[in-house]
């Protein structure tokens, strides 16, 4: 398997006699308003190029933008994303400095903020969230994760 990396490479697009391999890529940002603009486009690009769907690529581009949207608006440091795609799955995951462990709060439609998790709960197939504790560099940092089944292709 290809190991993580500063940038997500685009992967060649698959054959159709080929199944997907198995990938790997990770984003080191800085907290900045930016950055859930810059990491949406790398996960399109990404996911596009390992000829993902539109609608598996859209929704995980809009789960990344919201949890990225949290991690500037919560920590004040880098923000790490990790993107893995398996043969049945892709996995998202935003780390950050910030402690908290979020929690989904109660959202109607016209709201202007605070839906970021009610979205994941509701477009995730299973998502979470975990303190850092092995890591001595980053312990007391959080990641807030998301999956999706490529069985939505």
């Amino acid at each position: 398997m290809p190991e993580a990396t500063s940038a997500c490479p685009v992967p060649p697009a698959r054959s159709s006699s080929t199944a997907p391999r198995p990938w790997e890529c990770r984003l080191d940002l800085p907290n900045d308003p930016r950055t859930p603009h810059i990491a949406r486009h790398t996960i399109r690009a990404a996911l596009l190029g390992h000829a993902c769907s539109q609608d598996l690529t859209d929704t995980a581009e809009l789960l990344t933008s919201e949890l990225l949207s949290n991690s500037v608006k919560h920590s004040d440091g880098l923000i790490v994303i990790t993107l893995r795609t398996r043969h049945d799955h892709i996995h998202v995951a935003v780390m950050d400095n910030h402690p908290e462990l979020p929690n989904p709060l109660p959202s109607t439609t016209d709201q202007e903020f605070g839906r970021g998790l009610f979205l994941v709960d509701a477009l995730a197939d299973v998502w979470g969230r975990y303190p850092v504790t092995g890591d001595f560099r980053r312990r007391g940092w959080k990641v807030v994760w998301f999956e999706l089944s490529t069985a939505r292709e």
